[in-house]
């Protein structure tokens, strides 16, 4: 636990101290909900539990170990840090998606109907690891070797704070038919992922 402790803040320094992004601390002014809120093994699944530091969001887990919550909250950081030295966000938009984000978590992949693959090509009936159900909804297979770093979760959120930012959430990503998603949104990806990696997460 100490040394989670010691993750979160130097990710939350990283977070407050950008320079290509606004000033943003995530507040856990809620700390006695958030202690409140815990995976209990004895209940019945699935479960609902806050994320710590980001106010209203919430994981929907199908056990106590996919994903321990504050993994989530590590990842969230991870991903926020990222997309702001990529991107910036001085309209706060995906600050307001991540406080209000519920990810739900799953131990089975799902067959989609129809999509596009990172070309932007279409395919129909294939297994997909994530999907977006909403604005600040996510449903998220829970990655390879269980670990969030080899889930679609960023993938997921970069849906989604495409959608908060420009109102599409361009589902044929670097394909010419929707606008939002660019190689850049790809490299930002794999570059949260190798942050989140390095904490075996």
């Amino acid at each position: 636990m100490p040394k989670m402790m010691v993750i979160f803040l130097s990710l939350a320094a990283c977070v407050t101290c950008t320079g290509h992004g606004p000033t943003v601390f995530f507040s856990n002014e809620y700390k006695p909900i958030y202690k409140r809120s815990v995976c209990e093994p004895d209940k019945p699944f699935p479960q609902m539990v806050l994320i710590p530091f980001f106010e209203q969001a919430t994981q929907i887990v199908p056990n106590c170990q996919t994903y321990p919550k504050h993994e989530t909250a590590l990842a969230l950081f991870a991903f926020y840090h990222v997309w702001t030295e990529y991107f910036g966000d001085r309209d706060y938009a995906v600050r307001g998606m991540l406080k209000k984000v519920t990810i739900q978590w799953d131990i089975n992949k799902k067959v989609s109907k129809k999509g596009y693959n990172l070309k932007g090509e279409p395919f129909e009936d294939r297994t997909v690891i994530g999907r977006v159900e909403a604005d600040t909804m996510t449903w998220v297979w829970q990655g390879y070797d269980h670990k969030i770093s080899r889930s679609a979760l960023f993938h997921e959120l970069v849906h989604m704070a495409l959608r908060a930012k420009y109102g599409t959430a361009d589902p044929d990503h670097e394909g010419p038919k929707y606008r939002g998603w660019t190689p850049a949104h790809s490299a930002m990806i794999i570059e949260a992922k190798q942050v989140l990696g390095a904490f075996n997460l």
